[in-house]
């Protein structure tokens, strides 16, 4: 079933003594022994950041000062350390042998990372041109050794820039064309805003003309109303855009979750939007906290479970700046093709549904920035100031942490309350969590939507909760032309390549249960999937296997890795080759992609 490469087995070996050095290497701060958040190990996490009466970050607070209740009863603080924005760490690996790679970060941080989001899904085009200028501007300021990366969202999450300290290629990311505007998929423009309420304007106007003389057309009083219908046409559709809108943020979201979860200390995601979902996080005011998200449940609680594992902040900045009244801004086409009346009964009703949208998506900005540790921005042309106290006050926080008195594991929400001695200052923190395992909530999730499927594509970061290596090669000899192609793409034309690819798993990042005997066991999913240049799916291999290593194999695999051989083909030319690995019983993944231009070479038949 397993192949086994000397080399890989090596090379593995080798990265397992690396991590053990990192673990063992003295930190930079104290920061670096804070536990992360666990279901299983029933310890909960906190990260609270105090700010004074002036929005500064307030140090030098001691364990004593902090008072933290869960569902109004008051937990013993186990686990205080104070962050004070440490520099990132960088970790050498062993040299690697040829064509052999790895998904195991060479970069960590005890304190924060600083993650920006350009959200073109749920922003005019307009407000995006001004957000990506106020980027542009404190990048060009940004403080030596802050780790940030950037992220854009539109029809699906794209990764720019992964976790870096090099201002100098942020700044070159955030000024390409990849961060130009673009019209969200989902989002009327303003040009077809106005052909719609042209529509329901004509037919006001036609409805108000002198009625025709009797016989000349037949009687209306059966008719539907063409007024009416055509509203409710725009509603049904508006309707079906918004909760796409939340759904597609909602996997934004998690995808997001699964990459930030092995990165040590806060992750502070500075979100930039014209409207934010309300249904992103629970909320924690209410005693059903999914009593506002009642058509994402499980999409909701999914996404909260993972921003919670993986210590997120949401950090939610209006996009549009300062808030202008376009209500009264009638321009000469309005006036010339309206009536009076008319002109001013649609000056009211966008009144009032600018007013509704505004009180609706700053109501949300609080909920996301309440629920997880952070703080919204809105009405504020300064935009590039607020990115500087979010990354300021961000990476200056405390952590506390605790072990619930409640050990029921009944999938409840419990509320969190943190409390200042005195209180004399602000705290952001996150205000809940469910006591339940992450495995529970993907175990629910429908059986067409494969976990690991929605972590492959092509501009997506590599993620790291499960660590391996690959041998990448093409195989020797290579097949006929007229062979069998391996993979989904059965009817793949011209030339092709086969490459084999060997892994190398760590075990200790699968979820390996003994039975009576010692033998562990598994359920795991494996995954490549082939692209082009411009991000087309070629070719995809997958396959889910149950796990059953020996008592007497356990040590030595243990040592070297699970060895895993699978083989893919792909057309002649450049190809990206992105795989994966999902661990069924523990909801980890891990990802890795590569160009297989980088690979040794071998003739195509």
């Amino acid at each position: 079933m397993f192949s086994r490469s000397s080399v890989l087995f090596l090379a593995l070996g080798a990265l397992m003594v690396a991590a053990a050095h990192s673990q063992n290497t003295p930190p930079n701060s104290s920061a670096s022994s804070v536990p992360t958040f666990k279901t299983e190990t029933r310890l909960v996490v906190v990260d609270v950041v105090v700010t004074s009466g002036k929005g500064d970050p307030v140090t030098g607070l001691k364990k004593d000062a902090f008072k933290i209740f869960e569902d109004d009863k008051q937990q013993t603080v186990s686990v205080f350390d104070e962050h004070r924005g440490a520099p990132p760490t960088q970790i050498k690996l062993p040299p690697m042998p040829p064509n052999v790679y790895t998904n195991f970060p060479t970069i960590q941080s005890a304190d924060s990372v600083s993650v920006l989001l350009l959200d073109a899904l749920n922003t005019p085009a307009a407000d995006q041109s001004y957000v990506h200028a106020q980027m542009i501007k404190y990048l060009k300021t940004i403080a030596p050794q802050t780790r940030v990366a950037v992220f854009t969202l539109s029809s699906q999450l794209r990764m720019l820039q992964g976790v870096t300290t090099d201002s100098a290629q942020l700044l070159a990311v955030v000024d390409s064309a990849k961060t130009n505007p673009s019209q969200s998929p989902l989002r009327a423009s303003e040009v077809e805003k106005d052909a719609d309420q042209s529509r329901v304007d004509f037919l006001t106007a036609e409805s108000m003309a002198p009625p025709r003389p009797p016989g000349e057309l037949p009687a209306e009083n059966n008719l539907p109303d063409p007024i009416a219908a055509t509203q409710q046409f725009l509603s049904d559709t508006a309707f079906f855009q918004t909760e796409m809108r939340i759904r597609m943020t909602l996997e934004a979201m998690q995808q997001l979750g699964h990459y930030l979860a092995d990165i040590p200390g806060r992750k502070n995601v500075i979100w930039f939007s014209g409207s934010f979902p309300a249904a992103i996080v629970p909320d924690s005011d209410l005693s059903d906290p999914f009593s506002g998200a009642a058509n994402f449940q499980e999409e909701t609680r999914r996404t909260t479970d993972l921003l919670t594992t993986a210590q997120v902040a949401l950090y939610p900045i209006a996009a549009e700046g300062l808030i202008t009244q376009t209500a009264f801004q009638v321009d000469n086409r309005q006036i010339g093709q309206k009536r009076i009346s008319l002109a001013a009964q649609d000056r009211m009703q966008q009144s009032h549904a600018e007013d509704r949208d505004l009180v609706n998506s700053h109501a949300s900005m609080e909920q996301l920035a309440k629920d997880t540790g952070g703080q919204a921005f809105y009405n504020t042309n300064g935009l590039s100031d607020a990115l500087t106290r979010v990354v300021n006050n961000g990476s200056r926080y405390y952590t506390l942490a605790y072990a619930p008195t409640n050990t029921a594991m009944d999938g409840k929400y419990r509320h969190i309350l943190v409390k200042l001695v005195g209180d004399k200052g602000s705290l952001a923190y996150r205000r809940g969590y469910y006591a339940d395992d992450l495995r529970t909530v993907l175990a629910s999730q429908k059986q067409n939507s494969d976990p690991l499927l929605r972590l492959m594509g092509r501009n997506l970061p590599d993620y790291s909760q499960i660590l391996y290596k690959i041998m990448v090669k093409p195989t020797d000899p290579q097949p006929s032309p007229d062979t069998p192609r391996i993979g989904s793409n059965t009817d793949m034309k011209g030339p092709f390549k086969r490459y084999g690819i060997d892994f190398a798993v760590s075990p200790s990042d699968l979820r390996l249960e003994p039975d009576a005997d010692g033998a562990r066991h598994g359920n795991i999913e494996l995954m490549l999937v082939a692209y082009d240049k411009e991000g087309k799916p070629l070719n995809l291999v997958m396959s889910r296997s149950e796990i059953k290593i020996s008592a007497k194999d356990f040590s030595r695999v243990q040592k070297g890795g699970l060895q895993i051989h699978k083989e893919i083909d792909v057309p002649q030319g450049y190809t990206f080759l992105r795989t994966g690995i999902y661990d069924l019983k523990s909801a980890s993944v891990g990802t890795l992609g590569i160009s297989l231009a980088a690979v040794a070479a071998s003739p195509a038949r």
